[in-house]
């Protein structure tokens, strides 16, 4: 049995991270990070790492605490990162050292329906709040663009402080300077938990080995839930009503990088948020490549596979960036899985046990966090208040309201309609396709509420599992058990 101060389980971004910030604080502390090698699924290897904040922005962004606490957090680690970098590279050697490539378009594009102009409205209003740099594009004249005629930009919004990295790069980086450091990395999968009273003791690995440690942290992305499973379930069995750690779903995207476009991007070139995921994107390289992302598929559990569908839609969208993109060279596909929570708000902090943290739920945002989030675990392990202050996000919560149930219908429905445009949807003059599809969507949408039993809003992306899965009861059980789960510890907390 080896032993440890600290095992981290998770070998993507924010574990790693963690990892260097621990052991930057302690040189002394033993620290290892267990996880495959390969990461095949993972979110960061797969990422287009847009270091984006009012950008991701939506219509609904800042109507609640929860959303602008989400946007502080972002403008915060936005904010960390050159530093962050900075300590990085000063461990590098010249050829290996990263830079931020600064400047993202934000376009508003005519293949698109209401919700866009909505969520890209409000990314101007939220830059205008928190003072952050932004420039006007006349007419939508985005350099080295070339879209198709009805397909092109409206309006757009160039964002000088928001920009791209390299996601891969970064992490092998903070991995090489980790492991210099004294960090040891194992190649192995978590497999079970052996408790000590209101402690963990060690984990079990897949190979068989035991590893033992003073504290853990479980920061594996969008298979954390499923290793949190059986201590979830022991809690609440232990304490009859505690409060259920949220399932943390795979936000599964599907992305590809090409070379010789002939476009020449310089930026980072997005549609606002749309159609129940994270828009269309396109990420210069530093290589001459360009990465191109679309897709957000929502699942119980992280899939490695990519679907002919996925694929067909990724490349039918590029046409509302450049047509030169059909004749691109493809380089590499990527299939990363995004930790989504289900109130789509990060999970950070302790949970049942005195020496077990986690980190994850962080959607789209954790690669972009990963030198906040990690500062702010390092903290809290080593006995601190974290850095984040009184944030909404502890991991044992019920999840958080930001809608009601017929917003979120109406939100569903925006998306929905949206995704009917995006995809060149056509009818004729006379009719009323938006108003025919509204409907079918929120009578689909009244019975899953109905099925669930609950009577608060959930994100688009959820209920659009809910409402079309192959196996809808059976998801639909599953989640409306959980929220039983939920309100039953609701009702005992005054009482404990």
């Amino acid at each position: 049995m080896t032993s440890y101060d600290m095992v981290i389980v998770g070998n993507g971004i924010l574990g790693c991270a963690t990892a260097l910030e621990l052991v930057r604080r302690d040189g002394g502390l033993r620290v290892a990070v267990v996880g495959p090698e390969a990461r095949a699924g993972a979110a960061t290897t797969a990422a287009g790492a847009m270091l984006n904040c009012v950008a991701e922005v939506n219509h609904r962004t800042l109507s609640t605490a929860a959303g602008q606490a989400k946007l502080d957090l972002s403008i915060r680690a936005l904010e960390a990162w050159p530093d962050w970098l900075d300590a990085i590279n000063a461990e590098l050697p010249p050829d290996r050292r990263l830079a931020i490539r600064n400047g993202t378009y934000v376009i508003l594009n005519a293949r698109a329906g209401r919700l866009d102009s909505l969520n890209y409205h409000a990314i101007v209003d939220a830059a205008t709040r928190y003072r952050q740099r932004f420039e006007h594009v006349p007419s939508g004249d985005v350099p080295h663009l070339k879209p198709g005629v009805d397909a092109r930009p409206l309006s757009a919004v160039y964002l000088p402080d928001e920009g791209s990295i390299d996601a891969r790069q970064v992490l092998d980086a903070v991995v090489s300077v980790a492991r210099r450091a004294g960090v040891v990395f194992l190649d192995d999968t978590v497999a079970g938990w052996k408790r000590n009273g209101d402690r963990i003791g060690s984990v079990v690995t897949e190979s068989g080995a035991e590893i033992q440690a003073d504290n853990f942290l479980v920061a594996a992305g969008a298979a954390s839930h499923s290793l949190l499973t059986e201590l979830n379930e022991s809690a609440e069995s232990a304490e009859g009503a505690a409060m259920p750690l949220q399932p943390v779903l795979a936000g599964k995207g599907v992305a590809v990088t090409v070379r010789g476009t002939g476009s020449g991007a310089e930026h980072v070139v997005r549609t606002p948020n749309r159609a129940g995921g994270c828009g269309l994107h396109m990420v210069p390289g530093s290589d001459g490549t360009v990465y191109l992302g679309a897709t957000g598929d929502l699942a119980l559990e992280p899939d490695e596979s990519q679907t002919v569908g996925s694929v067909r839609f990724l490349i039918s969208m590029m046409e509302q960036f450049d047509k030169r993109l059909f004749r691109s060279e493809i380089i590499r596909w990527h299939v990363g899985n995004r930790p989504v929570s289900v109130d789509g708000f990060p999970l950070v902090g302790r949970v049942w046990q005195d020496n077990l943290w986690v980190l994850s739920g962080t959607h789209r945002d954790g690669f972009h966090c990963s030198p906040l989030l990690a500062r702010h675990m390092a903290d809290l392990m080593l006995g601190g208040a974290g850095v984040l202050g009184d944030h909404p996000f502890v991991p044992l919560r019920q999840p958080i309201r930001t809608m009601s149930r017929e917003d979120a219908i109406d939100e569903l429905a925006l998306h929905l309609v949206s995704q009917f445009y995006e995809s060149s949807g056509r009818s004729p003059a006379y009719s009323e396709v938006s108003e025919v599809l509204e409907r079918q969507y929120r009578t689909r949408t009244r019975e899953t509420y109905d099925d669930l039993g609950i009577d608060f809003g959930l994100a688009p992306d959820l209920l659009g599992l809910l409402n079309w899965a192959a196996d809808r009861d059976a998801k639909i059980g599953y989640f409306r058990d959980y929220f039983q789960r939920v309100s039953r510890a609701e009702a005992l907390a005054p009482t404990r």
